[in-house]
């Protein structure tokens, strides 16, 4: 694929670095304070690399158990996605602010401007041809083309990402507790040569080596740091993320150790088929207790429709609701962990 030559990013500058190619990342004595690990993952980041992942191998061999379950219920709203993102790259960075909230980072797609849609889209676009209507559309900031884009980016997460979230942010919370352990005896240097094969940490750069022709691509953090992440979906090579903090900062993208696939995975078409969709997501959501609002915010609903299927989840003894000073607690029974688990 081609690659930006090597340039300085500077706050205007945003770029998604991905692909085959070796790439440094410089760092400033101003960066090293502001390198950190993600506090958790971040919803439009799992959807994007999700996508990606979905256009591997399209007839299935060899893919995660959660893309051949991803791709059956993938939503007819959400395949604009595909006219944007694909397993080589680059793709938009706009699409995925590492945000951990999904109606923030929702916000933040809708609010990108017209400048950016237009830069970014003509850099990225692979499209062989000319793109479709939507996304000429999208170029000139028609806001009807945004709210496609945010319309398919929230049902992928709905359909496809949010009843695997408990799993994900296990996986995401064990993987940084194994690498937190690798920094207090060997420093961030010493991280950075565990997250992936390919990167290494040499003389004050992070690199991701491979075997390319020519020189690599190389960029500046500016003093902004790094955000290290894992990706509980992403099986690929390692992403670089080179961008300003409004539009959520720099980041080190890496497969997690350990992938949210195992057997424990609950099935969600069959639970929806028994008690709906989208009070499926809510059950599947309470795997970790949350208050209303926590709740809502996972499955990307309105906080009183997560409160009205709490409630009745809650007459058929699938969960408890506990006061909790102002707000409440929900979690899962006995009875609905093991409906939950298939059981």
């Amino acid at each position: 694929m081609p690659q930006p030559a090597p340039v300085r990013s500077s706050g205007s500058r945003n770029l998604m670095v991905v692909g085959q190619r070796g790439t440094v990342i410089r760092f400033t004595a101003d960066d090293w304070p502001r390198v950190r690990f993600g506090d958790a993952p971040a919803p439009l980041v799992e959807v994007v690399l999700g996508v990606a992942e979905l256009t591997r191998q399209p007839n299935g061999l060899g893919r995660s158990r959660w893309a051949v379950r991803a791709r059956r219920v993938f939503p007819a709203s959400a395949r604009p996605l595909l006219d944007l993102i694909s397993t080589a790259g680059p793709w938009p960075i706009f699409l995925d602010p590492a945000v951990p909230d999904l109606d923030d980072a929702l916000g933040v797609v809708a609010a990108t401007p017209r400048a950016r849609l237009r830069s970014e889209l003509a850099r990225t676009w692979r499209g062989g041809g000319r793109p479709p209507a939507w996304v000429r559309q999208l170029v000139d900031g028609d806001r009807e083309a945004v709210r496609t884009l945010v319309r398919a980016l929230r049902d992928c997460y709905l359909a496809c990402i949010a009843p695997y979230w408990p799993e994900i942010v296990t996986s995401f919370r064990a993987d940084v507790a194994e690498r937190m352990t690798v920094a207090a005896q060997d420093g961030l240097g010493g991280v950075f040569g565990t997250l992936h094969r390919d990167l290494a940490w040499r003389d004050g750069a992070l690199e991701r080596t491979c075997n390319s022709v020519g020189k690599p691509g190389e960029f500046w953090l500016d003093g902004n740091g790094l955000q290290i992440l894992p990706s509980p979906l992403w099986t690929g090579p390692p992403l670089f993320t080179v961008c300003p903090p409004e539009s959520g900062g720099s980041a080190v993208i890496y497969a997690a150790r350990r992938a949210a696939e195992h057997d424990a995975l609950p099935q969600p078409e069959a639970l929806a088929a028994l008690i709906g969709r989208t009070r499926a997501l809510v059950l599947g959501a309470l795997r970790s207790p949350s208050s209303t609002a926590e709740l809502a915010a996972r499955v990307g609903i309105s906080a009183p429709s997560a409160s009205e299927h709490a409630a009745v989840l809650r007459d058929a003894d699938l969960i408890e609701t506990i006061r909790n000073g102002r707000g409440v607690r929900h979690s899962l029974t006995p009875l609905g962990r093991s409906l939950l688990n298939g059981h």
